[in-house]
């Protein structure tokens, strides 16, 4: 599980969704901590489907979605955007990465179920 390589960018897009709560705690839990948080159960929980791995490739899309939603929810409830809210971007590119090998995984097996 932890060899593949598209579990390691899902660990780092799942503490990058972490780091990005914890560094812009406020006053109130808001709706962008609420999309942050669904963000990394997502990718901590898509690790554990190493075997069904089209609803990784998923989960991985709706992860990119919900990274766009929360800018879309940041640039709606405040004004200025600060350096830490580029973590999102990269998480979002981690989760594409994931796909990519996820995809190309589930090509290699079907290949390899074709040979058979």
């Amino acid at each position: 599980m932890i060899q593949r390589k598209q579990t390691i960018f899902l660990l780092i897009a799942a503490i990058l969704a972490v780091v990005c709560i914890v560094v812009r705690i406020t006053d109130s839990f808001q709706w962008a901590d609420l999309v942050q948080c669904t963000t990394a159960g997502l990718a901590i929980g898509t690790i554990f489907l190493y075997k069904k791995r089209m609803i990784q490739a998923r989960y991985c899309l709706v992860a990119i979605l919900l990274v766009f939603v929360w800018y879309i929810i940041v640039a709606v409830t405040q004004q200025q955007l600060t350096t830490i809210d580029c973590l999102p971007m990269v998480e979002a590119i981690f989760f594409f990465l994931a796909r990519k090998s996820i995809i190309a995984d589930e090509k290699l097996v079907r290949a390899a179920d074709r040979l058979r």
